[in-house]
């Protein structure tokens, strides 16, 4: 890429982060039109009563050390009952004592010069609102040891506790400062499924920092961000929702497929990360 090229590149994140950053401050956090995602009835629909899971895979892209890494992602999303006790899949659920929530698993093996990077990452969200998060668990595992993260969002605590293998993090637990309407980069793959896919459509909301790393420090951070339904563009042999996720020097676009049950076909973020979809299947996975 030229200098040129590269200046452009910048001007144009740093002017995006600028507007999304005036736009919501625009929209204070009390307005209800702000802090609350529309969403439609995609989570309610009786695909998700089969029984089956969505398996995803995805070409991907992410830099470590410095380098862009290409590996293979798998993307599970299904259907399950929690065990309102123990916020865990309810073996015997039944209607007093269980909730039904969706699960995300995202799977990566990042390889790299000296060993691979193992990567599990769980997000339950609530079938009746699925862009309220009810927990994460994030593990890491590599060569010099292993990272464990949980966000726990139930009896009115937003608890991110962490168990982790480098000096001066150790093990600890800590409350967010978590409002109604915040989301968490890691949910947005399955959240922004459910929006109303309306050209224009703009929704200002606070994000969380993705946990996906094998570190503690830095804290992940709350960012004001502007969520955009940018519009209908072809993507390979699909027509796709392009949705724009512009926070403090973050661009994101997330390309969801314009038939239900609306896919992830594409996400791209500006720090060099990127998805693009190889296959979906609906299958027992367990």
């Amino acid at each position: 890429m030229s200098k040129k090229a590269s200046r452009k590149k910048c001007l144009g994140l740093l002017l995006g982060s600028l507007i999304a950053t005036m736009t919501c401050n625009q929209r204070p956090h009390s307005n209800p039109d702000a802090k609350e995602l529309k969403t439609n009835q995609w989570a309610m629909n009786s695909l998700w009563d089969d029984g089956l899971a969505e398996v995803a895979t995805y070409q991907t892209t992410r830099h470590i050390y410095g380098v862009p890494r290409s590996f293979e992602s798998v993307l599970i999303t299904v259907k399950e009952d929690f065990n309102r006790q123990y916020y865990v899949k309810a073996d015997f659920p039944d209607a007093v004592n269980s909730l039904t929530v969706f699960k995300l698993n995202v799977v990566a093996t990042i390889p790299t010069k000296n060993y691979n990077y193992h990567y599990l990452t769980s997000i339950f969200v609530s079938r009746k609102n699925p862009a309220h998060l009810i927990k994460l668990t994030n593990a890491s595992q590599e060569w010099c040891g292993n990272t464990f993260k949980e966000i726990q969002n139930w009896n009115g605590l937003f608890q991110f506790t962490f168990h982790s293998y480098f000096d001066g993090e150790g093990d600890g637990s800590l409350a967010l400062d978590f409002k109604i309407g915040d989301l968490l980069e890691d949910q947005l793959a399955l959240t922004l499924r459910s929006l109303p896919f309306e050209e224009g459509y703009r929704l200002c909301a606070r994000i969380l920092d993705s946990l996906v790393t094998n570190r503690i420090q830095p804290l992940p951070q709350w960012q004001d961000a502007q969520i955009t339904v940018v519009g209908l563009e072809p993507l390979g042999d699909r027509r796709t929702w392009n949705v724009s996720v512009q926070r403090n020097g973050l661009s994101q676009h997330f390309w969801f497929d314009e038939i239900y049950p609306h896919i992830m076909v594409q996400f791209t973020s500006s720090d060099g990360r990127e998805l693009k979809l190889k296959t979906i299947s609906r299958r027992k996975y367990w």
